[in-house]
């Protein structure tokens, strides 16, 4: 697969001493979604400035399609689309001009102009307020301008900071398919705390922790380094019977509005309980996650503190 950014030993020590990176590895190849994660003052933030050049690495160096950021910064303008985290907004531009400002930048005119800013306003449900001007717009609505912005900049990666955030569940969702979709003829490079978003989107995920990166790789593999419960929901059609079966395994669980809620050690003695329940009585819904990855995420944190 090949390489589209590589950070490597990328450290960053600020002027007053604090290491906000500590020896930094990371890779995004072509067509692949890459989560970084972590808790607030982890050092996300300051990664994705040096990945944009706005700040230089105290040591190591990231190159973009092989080139060095740093000798040739070019190559973030040509390449890169960037979402900041905060909703910035333009007050006196409305949404098609905010779009089309950057899609000027990259040379686009005429018919393909109109086109290409019609399908992103389109792609982005903004038609109904693209004449809207920045002080009309919702924090939520800015930020879906601001990731119009970064879709017209990007040519070959998307850097994205919190790409959801205050977005209702509505848009969200659509924006998660958006983004899956990109990765056709893009890469993509999400900083997030949305646990549902990084399940959902991401190939490979980095998590920081004090300027450093403690584990890296599929949030399935993430999800096994440690050993935990696995949580399940359920109703069935008999919940009486279903009780009497849960307390000959003296299985503690909570039972509220016909939902049975419980824990076991292992995924394998999840599928066999809920097989044996299901053989005596119908299953009318279940929901289960073994290991959990949020859990297994806090836990790490946790442990990385100790």
């Amino acid at each position: 697969m090949d390489k589209v950014l590589d950070v490597v030993n990328v450290t960053k020590i600020y002027p007053n001493g604090k290491k906000a990176n500590d020896c930094i590895n990371l890779e995004v190849h072509k067509g692949e979604i890459v989560g970084i994660i972590g808790p607030n003052g982890a050092g996300k933030t300051t990664l994705l400035r040096q990945i944009l050049a706005l700040l230089e690495p105290t040591e190591g160096n990231i190159t973009l399609l092989g080139k060095d950021i740093i000798a040739d910064p070019s190559i973030i303008k040509q390449e890169v689309g960037y979402e900041p985290q905060y909703p910035l907004s333009f007050p006196s531009l409305t949404v098609e001009e905010t779009i089309g400002f950057a899609l000027k930048f990259k040379g686009y005119k005429g018919e393909a102009f109109s086109n290409k800013l019609s399908q992103i306003i389109e792609t982005l449900n903004l038609g109904e307020v693209r004449k809207y001007y920045g002080y009309q717009l919702s924090p939520g609505l800015i930020k879906l301008q601001l990731l119009g912005v970064a879709l017209a900049q990007s040519e070959s990666i998307l850097v994205l900071d919190e790409p959801t955030s205050m977005i209702d569940i509505i848009n969200k969702n659509h924006i998660w398919e958006i983004l899956s979709a990109s990765r056709a003829d893009k890469s993509l490079l999400i900083a997030s705390h949305d646990m549902n978003e990084v399940k959902k989107l991401c190939d490979r995920v980095y998590l920081l922790v004090n300027g450093k990166v403690i584990t890296e790789g599929s949030p399935g593999y993430i999800a096994s380094l440690l050993k935990l419960p696995c949580k399940i929901s359920f109703s069935t059609s008999r919940s009486d019977q279903t009780e009497k079966l849960l307390a000959q395994k003296q299985l503690e669980y909570s039972l509220g509005d016909g939902i049975f809620d419980l824990s076991v050690d292992e995924l394998s003695a999840g599928i066999d309980l809920i097989k044996e329940i299901n053989d005596q009585t119908s299953i009318t819904y279940i929901q289960f996650e073994a290991p959990s990855f949020d859990e297994t995420i806090m836990k790490l944190v946790e442990s990385s503190h100790e």
